[in-house]
């Protein structure tokens, strides 16, 4: 079976270094900036609901980072005690992870 994990965390040099380790330990997923829909909607820094991936590639992002890994059941809390430990348990690095059960998939990865 299949899992989905789900993960937003602040935008920082910690999350990339801990993302870059996800993918040295061959872990690849789905990355996208992301922001709240207070954030969104409040008028406060120049964050917009939506934004082009061509400023995305320029480094414009929004204070966050989303970050979507389609695991092996078994591969789960590998990926998860990661993400525990090199957030500080979401101290150092602020943010959230959900697993979502995938009860089918289809295509290759």
């Amino acid at each position: 079976m299949k899992a989905m994990l789900f993960s937003v965390f602040e935008d920082s040099r910690e999350t990339q270094e801990m993302l870059s380790f996800l993918q040295e330990q061959g872990y690849n997923g789905t990355l996208m900036g992301a922001s709240s829909v207070n954030h969104a909607f409040s008028g406060k820094g120049n964050a917009a609901a939506a934004y082009s991936l061509a400023d995305f590639a320029e480094g414009v992002k929004d204070p966050n980072l989303a970050a979507f890994f389609l695991l092996d059941e078994e591969e789960l809390p590998k990926v998860q005690a990661i993400i525990r430990e090199k957030s500080g348990n979401f101290q150092t690095i602020h943010g959230m992870m959900i697993v979502v059960p995938v009860t089918s998939f289809e295509g290759s990865f």
